[in-house]
């Protein structure tokens, strides 16, 4: 039954202006969830080579953020090496666009742990703060006076970023006992994880010269 005063085709009308009013406030309430979940969630970290020595690896299904930080400066002109270093590994667990980090020398957790926050400015741009500085950084890099900004180079398909555990880690050229190379790396030094599966992850040493291969999980510390 037609309402008193209008036409059939008034009321047709009408429920189509509804219709469409109903449907933009739908477009509406999506986009501006997109949006909110882009400025709080949506900015995650890339892995990958950041600036002044920063290596990260953000694996999303864990949500976990692992990575190391290594820096050097003067010159020992006896040897020709670097007088001073500043190198510590980084773990903690992605909450929110500012969250907790712990960081401490490789193999020496219990002695040399700080704590401090890092904060993704941007999926390309990280902020870390230290609490105390590492006895090393002093004369390369201070974290703890005020935030230190990262920005990333190059992205990296890194899961995790691990530290062997071992007095050594050797590489394999499959994940098989008898695939073992000649190559091998030592306690402490560092490795880029790409893949892991049945007690094996397949790795990438950053030294004077990288080594890409797989390792065994025994062999490296558990982030």
């Amino acid at each position: 039954m037609a309402e008193v005063g209008c036409s059939l085709q008034d009321l047709h009308f009408r429920c189509i202006f509804r219709q469409r009013v109903v449907t933009m406030k739908q477009l509406t309430a999506i986009v501006l969830i997109v949006f909110l979940s882009g400025s709080t969630f949506g900015q995650q970290i890339f892995s990958g080579d950041y600036s002044f020595g920063l290596k990260l690896s953000y694996d999303s299904a864990t949500k976990k953020i692992t990575g190391y930080f290594e820096d050097y400066t003067g010159e020992d002109e006896k040897t020709g090496n670097s007088r001073f270093s500043c190198i510590f590994y980084i773990e903690g667990v992605v909450t929110g666009k500012k969250f907790a980090i712990k960081t401490y020398f490789p193999t020496e957790k219990s002695d040399d742990l700080i704590s401090g926050t890092m904060e993704i400015v941007t999926n390309r741009q990280v902020k870390i703060k230290l609490r105390h500085e590492h006895g090393g950084c002093w004369n390369v890099q201070h974290f703890a006076d005020e935030p230190v900004d990262f920005t990333l180079g190059t992205k990296q398909p890194w899961l995790q970023v691990r530290y062997v555990n071992a007095s050594k880690g050797n590489f394999y050229s499959d994940s098989s006992d008898d695939k073992r190379m000649k190559s091998y790396i030592v306690k402490g030094d560092f490795v880029c994880v790409g893949k892991i599966g049945h007690g094996w992850a397949y790795c990438t040493y950053y030294g004077k010269k990288s080594t890409t291969g797989w390792m065994k999980i025994s062999e490296l510390n558990e982030p």
